[in-house]
């Protein structure tokens, strides 16, 4: 998670409002509804992670918020790793003894990464290389 990426979320999920547990995103009369929706006033940590950065990115990036937010889990060789790290998420996210501050505190403590999470362009010197068909 890159820091635009978790101030993003941050900024999000700025007031306790604007946070929900039992749904990906709520209405604001509290039905759930897509994360993506017009109506969505309030989201979940995973609601607000896939509308702000899309569904791939978040997938990207479960696995790593799962680790800080819920603690290291035993992998499961029969089950994707990273929808076992969105569950993770979302059980913290719904645990009744889950607050708004604790939300928010755990996020906040996220370690990032320097950069972007896009691929950028090779150095000119690497690209030519690999044109060549030889590699460093």
């Amino acid at each position: 998670m890159t820091q635009d990426e978790k101030d993003r979320l941050l900024d999000l999920l700025d007031n306790e409002a604007k946070w929900c547990q039992e749904a990906d995103a709520r209405d604001g009369q509290g039905n759930p509804v897509h994360y993506d929706g017009e109506t969505a006033v309030a989201w979940d940590i995973v609601g607000g992670m896939c509308r702000l950065f899309g569904w791939d990115r978040s997938c990207e990036l479960f696995a790593t918020v799962a680790q800080h937010v819920a603690g290291p889990r035993p992998e499961h060789p029969h089950q994707d790793q990273g929808m076992r790290a969105m569950a993770a998420v979302q059980d913290f996210n719904d645990d009744p003894n889950t607050t708004y501050e604790s939300v928010i505190a755990k996020l906040r403590d996220i370690p990032t990464s320097q950069g972007s999470p896009f691929p950028t362009a090779l150095p000119p010197d690497e690209s030519a290389t690999l044109e060549e068909g030889t590699s460093t």
